[in-house]
């Protein structure tokens, strides 16, 4: 295990980081779903796709796109969150909601935007040393 970590670039370390990320995210938007808002069991399977698909491609990338199909269910994991939560943030921000600000949506709105930061910036580094 050493010896293949060895071989790894910052692209791998930080997609390992948007994994990381992604299962907090998971955990903290599925305890968050309990709110009044109610819970869209979309960003769960998009999530869950996601952290899949990265834990593959940090193993073998097949087709050299695993940065893109990752990012692409997080991706879209975090747009349909943001649709289904846009009037909590709305009231939030105005500050007229009914509901206050939950440490489980914080903790959601955090990593989900170090998944999203991390996982572009991985897209641009080498993933094993050779290429680098």
């Amino acid at each position: 295990m050493k010896n293949i970590l060895s071989k790894k670039g910052a692209g791998f370390y930080l997609q390992v980081l948007t994994i990381l990320c992604a299962v907090v995210g998971l955990i903290a938007y599925t305890v968050a779903g309990q709110d009044s808002y109610g819970f869209v069991p979309a960003v769960d399977v998009l999530l869950a796709l996601g952290i899949v698909c990265g834990i593959v491609f940090c193993v073998k990338d097949f087709f050299r796109a695993g940065p893109i199909l990752t990012m692409a269910f997080l991706g879209s994991a975090v747009g349909v969150f943001l649709l289904s939560r846009f009037m909590y943030y709305a009231h939030q921000f105005y500050g007229i909601a009914s509901d206050p600000i939950t440490g489980a949506m914080v903790a959601t709105t955090v990593a989900f935007i170090g998944m999203l930061v991390f996982g572009m910036i991985s897209a641009f580094f080498a993933w094993d040393k050779e290429g680098e």
